[in-house]
């Protein structure tokens, strides 16, 4: 499942960077992070961070302190709430999709494509959570 992951963010890095303004990484981290809930994520928001910042011409390191710590805060918010429910998952991406398209995005109707973000990770997730129910 991991290799599937790595497999899925090289696509969504290739597509955010040349073809949509939808944050598909972030919201790939965000389900790393709700599924694995390890350290490791951190490496993989770290490196899909500069690698997006290169290929967008973006100030070094940015989306990748943005990716770092929000993996960091939905990690934290583990002990308090539990995070692998829908909605938190629309909640988080909702929140994350708007806080980043605001920072890094030039465009128009940030509310709505962050809502078309939350409304896609909450159908994905149902998605991944059923494959893995069914492979368990």
């Amino acid at each position: 499942m991991k290799i599937i992951f790595v497999l899925l963010i090289t696509a969504s890095l290739f597509l955010e960077a040349t073809v949509t303004t939808i944050p598909l990484v972030f919201l790939l981290l965000l389900f790393l992070t709700l599924l694995y809930r390890s350290y490791w994520i951190f490496l993989i928001g770290f490196l899909s961070g500069i690698l997006l910042d290169v290929v967008l011409f973006r100030t070094l390191g940015m989306t990748s302190l943005f990716f770092v710590s929000f993996s960091f805060i939905v990690l934290m918010y583990q002990r308090k709430f539990e995070i692998s429910t829908l909605p938190f998952v629309f909640a988080a991406s909702f929140l994350g999709s708007f806080i980043y398209l605001l920072l890094f995005s030039a465009g128009n109707l940030i509310i709505f494509q962050a809502a078309f973000c939350a409304i896609v990770a909450m159908l994905v997730f149902k998605l991944i959570h059923r494959i893995d129910i069914v492979t368990s």
